[in-house]
């Protein structure tokens, strides 16, 4: 049966089989790639129909333009037609974009036009957003920053949309899109006026390759659609007065599946299902099946497979590439720009430092001094403060990021000039040029080549401050893709080929892995466009939320034709739940009902056996590392733990310091300590007015030396604001009772009588001493602040004898000044914003004093006698222990009870 179209020299192919469809678009013949073809016979069959075509036509084979979806499909194409067996012209085997690149020499774009450039496209967006609001960037960068992301993306998607319409069909289509932009409704005001600068931008990009391609006229057109449709192909077919031919390799997941190997594994987590994935992808390549397509529907998890086959040295071509923000090289250069901030943390100049590749004499003590002091904020640092080593580091950096910190706003090209200098003077320009990703971020960048590229000249009129810099530095990273060639992988074959989904389809792997077929990562609901919404992207000719959902399962589909096929999803992400993707369940109905039900693969990873080897409880004996100065935690850790006490104070091992930005109750209790002490020793007078106004302006300097802003310091600033009348009322009702302040942070030192034996003597900082009455009457109180809450010190206090802290300070003042047994009392002064401010006494800190002093006689006695530093293992003391990695107590052959809960 013959079909002829309405269009002279349209033919519709005769076709006695079922798969013979009409494409209602362009009235040209389709024909059906059979379902249960493979990739190599669907190549095969590719070029049977291109031959048949051109001999039904009598077209020469060197004039035929056959379009196929990417270019990977391009040497597959020519390889099938090259095994016809006769002596035939090659057919001109493109994509659109090849063929438009032979078509038309590459131009430069005019100034200010789009260009389909991430770098020049973000620089013409943000000069047409600043020309309507100025101040635009610095009142909301980030509202600015999503504002020029979705400018971009929008004038780009339409920009496609008319240069793929004949040249005498895109005025219609312009004046069309205005009048839909200009009467819509439902949609934002400042999205629609967006969506109208987008439009008008676009009309700006060239059109030179695209009218060279409509102006194009080859004997015969065969293109092969598979998966999304190409606008442009569909286009040049449907204008096209030469015979035009369509193949469609869709295919649909209820078709009966082609006699394929089929497993299905549901993992329980996220690294099961990478390690899962690695094992089949190895399994695989044992059995000599390669290459291996490892579909990417989950970046993140890819990246963790990925990881775990370079491990075992598995030449690998990745052609989803991943972003330059996420390479080495791209993260040293913004991080250098992120430490060169003028509010940048300690810990992202510290991270730089190291990763930079340079060798920093003196980097450890600045990290020691940044850590000791708690210095997270790089405004915090004093070179005067710091050891010379230190400071040397410090200093050099100070020279290195001047040019970055830069307070007036410059041109991108000088700010790009700065940084390259910045780079050299690093010593990592060097480095980035010899490093394949390093070079790649360079030339995104555009911090080499001479002369500067146009787009930079023609950005002269903008100026950047250093954040803006920054920010669009980063921008760029993150638009660009970084893309390793299989050569990187070491010369090897490549044995596994990383794919998007679109790109696997009809390609001869010998096995796909596809990790991520989840409700997340596979048929889930696509965004609509941000500025335009669904309907209006539609009536605009873009691709609607209802296309885009049918090419991704049309290419989910193909995967159908590979020989064997692993699909891969895990129950839960994270602490949620995660359900298989809706087309997986699809495609095991399909199987269910065709007779074929999909299997579940065993485990491809090898099973070890270990033999459990649990450890002793450790018991050292070090009499030879006892201190001989003892403050209270130091004792409390003894009482708590002994090995605790081994490791913290006779190996003098530690935790170091987080350099965390974040304001916590420590960094609170801290400042707080600071604002009283010098309060008190600031006052002078008793009147309640003057005492409440030093002891607020006090609040203010100690903040401002904690380098903390207002925002940063709010909500300890809350609880101040209820603590500071509270505390000068307590202070005011005990001066009048008699008791006044006498010292605050008061450092001390003294050997008691009871430990004279020994040569022990006892060290603490005491927060605040009190005294009343004068003479022999006087007496002492300590004082220790709190900022805890009052319930756990009531329950400390319930047990006077187990207290450690207000015994040693009493027994270490009584030592000190002499004082008569009896002379001391103690309390803590509970100071949580929240509650209020609690007194809390030790009623029996004297008793309480004197057992602790004989506590230390008989555990120094019996620690340089020999005796064991035992683990103990028991009680909260455990459980925020810096010492538990060092003990092995989740690994004891007689492990508490109390542990199990952290296996």
């Amino acid at each position: 049966m013959a079909l002829i179209d309405s269009r002279p020299h349209v033919f519709l192919v005769s076709c006695p089989f079922p798969f013979f469809i009409l494409n209602a678009e362009t009235a040209a013949p389709v024909r059906a790639l059979p379902a249960a073809l493979d990739p190599a016979a669907a190549w095969a069959w590719l070029a049977v129909e291109t031959q048949s075509f051109a001999r039904r036509f009598d077209l020469p084979l060197r004039d035929v333009v056959v379009l196929l979806p990417f270019a990977q499909h391009l040497p597959l194409a020519r390889a099938a037609w090259s095994r016809l067996g006769e002596a035939l012209w090659l057919p001109r085997f493109e994509t659109t974009q090849t063929l438009a690149a032979s078509t038309a020499a590459p131009r430069s774009p005019d100034p200010g036009a789009l260009s389909f450039d991430p770098v020049s496209d973000r620089l013409q967006a943000a000069r047409l957003l600043a020309a309507g609001a100025p101040d635009w960037s610095r009142r909301d960068a980030r509202g600015f920053e999503l504002a020029l992301a979705r400018l971009v993306e929008t004038a780009q998607s339409l920009a496609r949309v008319r240069l793929a319409l004949p040249p005498q069909a895109r005025d219609a289509w312009l004046d069309d899109s205005r009048s839909r932009l200009a009467a819509g409704t439902g949609a934002d005001a400042h999205e629609r006026a967006l969506a109208r600068l987008a439009l008008e931008w676009s009309t700006t990009a060239d059109a030179t390759a695209t009218d060279g391609l409509h102006a194009l006229a080859p004997a015969g057109w065969v293109a092969l659609r598979a998966g999304a449709s190409d606008p442009l192909a569909t286009s040049l077919l449907a204008h096209s007065a030469a015979p035009v031919l369509w193949l469609d390799a869709g295919r649909s997941l209820g078709l009966p599946l082609a006699d394929a190997v089929i497993h299905v594994t549901s993992c329980p987590d996220f690294e099961d299902e990478a390690q899962r994935s690695a094992a089949q992808v190895l399994e695989h390549l044992a059995r000599g099946e390669q290459p291996v397509a490892l579909v990417a529907l989950d970046r993140v998890l890819v990246r963790r497979v990925r990881a775990l086959l370079e491990r075992q040295q598995v030449p690998i071509d990745d052609e989803t590439g991943w972003k330059l923000s996420t390479t080495r090289a791209g993260a040293s250069v913004a991080g250098l720009l992120r430490a060169a901030r003028p509010r940048a943390s300690t810990d992202e100049l510290l991270d730089w430092l190291k990763s930079s590749g340079r060798d920093w004499p003196g980097l450890d003590a600045l990290e020691a001094a940044c850590r000791r002091g708690a210095l997270s904020a790089l405004h915090q640092l004093d070179a005067a403060r710091l050891e010379p080593s230190a400071a040397a580091v410090w200093q050099a950096w100070l020279v290195l990021a001047e040019p970055l910190r830069a307070t007036r706003r410059l041109s991108l090209a000088e700010w790009l000039g700065r940084l390259g200098t910045a780079l050299k003077q690093a010593g990592v320009w060097e480095t980035l040029l010899a490093d394949a990703a390093g070079a790649q971020v360079l030339e995104a960048l555009r911090l080499h080549g001479e002369p500067a590229p146009a787009w930079v000249q023609q950005a002269a009129g903008t100026r950047f401050d250093a954040a803006e810099f920054g920010r669009w530095a980063e921008s760029v990273l993150e638009q660009i893709a970084f893309e390793p060639r299989g050569a990187d992988a070491g010369g090897a074959a490549v044995a596994v080929v990383i794919t998007p989904l679109s790109r696997a389809m009809l390609r001869p792997f010998a096995a796909v892995v596809c990790p991520g077929a989840d409700e997340a990562h596979l048929g889930a609901a696509p965004a609509p466009q941000p500025l335009l919404g669904d309907a209006l992207a539609q009536a605009l000719g873009m691709a609607g939320s209802a296309e885009r959902r049918a090419a991704e399962e049309g290419a989910f589909a193909q995967l159908l034709r590979a020989p064997k096929l692993a699909l891969l999803h895990r129950r839960r992400d994270g602490n949620e739940p995660l359900q298989p993707s809706a087309l997986l369940l699809r495609l095991q109905f399909a199987a269910e009902r065709a007779g074929r039900p999909l299997r579940a693969a065993a485990d491809p990873r090898e099973l070890q056996g270990i033999t459990a080897r649990p450890v002793a409880r450790p018991a050292p004996s070090a009499a030879a590392l006892l201190p001989d100065t003892l403050n209270a935690t130091a004792y409390e850790a003894l009482r708590a733990c002994p090995y605790r006490f081994f490791a913290e104070r006779m190996l003098r091992l530690g935790e170091a310091e987080e350099l965390d930005d974040a304001l916590d109750k420590r960094d609170y209790g801290t400042w707080l300590h600071a604002v009283l002490q010098d309060f008190h020793r600031r006052r002078d007078s008793g009147e309640a007015a003057l005492d409440s106004e030093l002891l607020r302006r006090v609040a203010d300097e100690q903040q401002v030396l904690l380098a903390r802003d207002d925002a940063d310091f709010l909500l300890y600033a809350a609880w101040f604001e209820q603590l500071a009348p509270r505390y000068l009322e307590l202070l005011h009702r005990e001066e009048a009772e008699g008791l006044h302040v006498r010292d605050t942070e008061l450092a001390l030192q003294a050997a008691p009588p009871a430990l004279a034996h020994l040569n022990v003597t006892l060290r603490g900082q005491l927060d605040r001493v009190d005294r009343r009455g004068e003479g022999a009457q006087t007496r002492l109180r300590v004082v220790d602040y709190k900022t805890s809450g009052n319930a756990a010190l009531r329950q400390r206090l319930k047990q006077p004898f187990e207290d450690t802290q207000l015994p040693f300070y009493a027994a270490l003042i009584e030592a000190a000044e002499g004082l008569p047994p009896g002379g001391v009392e103690a309390a803590y002064l509970a100071l949580d914003g929240r509650e209020g401010v609690s007194l809390l006494p030790h009623a029996e800190v004297q008793a309480s004093a004197a057992s602790l002093l004989e506590g230390i006689a008989a555990d120094y006695e019996r620690l340089r006698g020999g005796a064991a530093l035992p683990a103990l293992g028991e009680g909260k003391a455990c459980e925020h222990c810096n010492a538990r990695g060092l003990c092995r107590r989740d690994h004891w052959d007689d492990m508490p009870a109390d542990s199990a809960d952290g296996q």
